[in-house]
């Protein structure tokens, strides 16, 4: 494995499945700042379901893990999105919502009662940028080079005209390994590996291997150096980047010299921004501290009765009237 927990938890019983009914697979994963997250895949479904923000604590080791695990589920029949999913916490119906990432629209089936969400293997993949739809120029080149196209969110065989897969009915996708590379390790804190040298972009992608540049709708393969870039295959996908595993685990448990010095001269250079924010804050909350004082005499003055404002102002203009003589 890649050093992040894959256990299914010992405590509550499994959740059962909002679409056939059988027992999820209960995953415990390391995520960010030492703490831990659980997750629940449905093996049958190729489905992912959160409670809350799993998805975004994830760090580099377990996000791999959970792809190994995604990948490993293919081997098994796919099953068919029923007419009635449920909720697996509560048996409520689920609603297909739309959220806005970094990367675009992402979409997934989440409980009435905000219980949580599914997510395809596809939708999960999709909400981190690491597919992208297949152009015709992808499709042709991989029937030509490979004699079949393989679903990235259930592993079934995808037809030469088939605009969605017939097992999962998931729009055909290419996984970027690049940015797969990239996604599992952010901050860059191991040494660039390989498949690891360069990024992709969202109309094509420089070659991870030699860094030649490649046309739009050309990126699954290079024709400089005939690396593979961009795959349908998760399992493939999940074989190419396990390299970087060692290195993650290493890299989790103490950052290289390079990668902490990096990390102090980014703080040293944003504190100037931070000293100015916070004046600006105090500067602020003076101005609004001066503003509710002001307005407390008011509004105190306006809650007395009229006969006692008419003897405040009478004997306010008393005592002006002796310190003028």
């Amino acid at each position: 494995m890649t050093g992040a927990a894959l256990a299914t938890g010992a405590g509550d019983p499994p959740l059962s499945c909002g679409n056939c009914r059988q027992p999820m697979r209960r995953l415990d994963l390391h995520a960010h700042y030492g703490t831990a997250v659980e997750l629940d895949l449905c093996e049958r479904c190729d489905w992912l379901w959160f409670d809350g923000t799993e998805t975004a604590r994830l760090d580099g080791p377990s996000l791999l893990a959970l792809i190994g695990e995604m990948a490993r589920s293919h081997a098994l029949p796919h099953e068919l999105l029923g007419r009635d999913p449920r909720c697996p916490r509560c048996d409520g119906a689920v609603a297909l919502v739309h959220n806005q990432s970094r990367w675009g629209r992402s979409s997934q089936l989440q409980c009435r009662r905000r219980h949580g969400a599914f997510q395809t293997f596809s939708q999960f993949l999709h909400e981190k940028g690491l597919v992208r739809a297949m152009s015709r120029v992808d499709r042709a080149k991989l029937l030509r080079d490979r004699g079949q196209i393989a679903c990235v969110n259930c592993g079934g065989a995808v037809g030469a005209e088939d605009e969605t897969c017939r097992w999962c009915r998931s729009v055909p996708s290419l996984l970027d390994i690049a940015r797969l590379a990239h996604a599992l390790d952010p901050h860059e804190t191991i040494e660039p590996q390989v498949v690891h040298r360069t990024r992709g972009r969202a109309d094509a992608l420089q070659c991870a291997a030699c860094g030649a540049a490649l046309p739009p709708g050309e990126s699954a393969s290079c024709a400089q150096c005939g690396a593979t870039l961009a795959v349908t295959d998760l399992a493939e996908a999940n074989a190419a980047v396990q390299a970087l595993a060692p290195a993650l685990r290493e890299a989790a448990k103490k950052p290289s010299a390079k990668v902490v010095q990096r990390r102090l001269d980014a703080l040293r250079e944003d504190i100037p921004r931070r000293r100015a924010w916070v004046a600006e804050l105090e500067a602020g909350s003076s101005n609004r501290n001066a503003e509710n004082e002001s307005g407390d005499w008011q509004s105190r003055f306006a809650e007395l009765s009229k006969p006692v404002r008419a003897a405040v102002l009478a004997l306010l203009a008393l005592v002006i009237w002796r310190w003028w003589r």
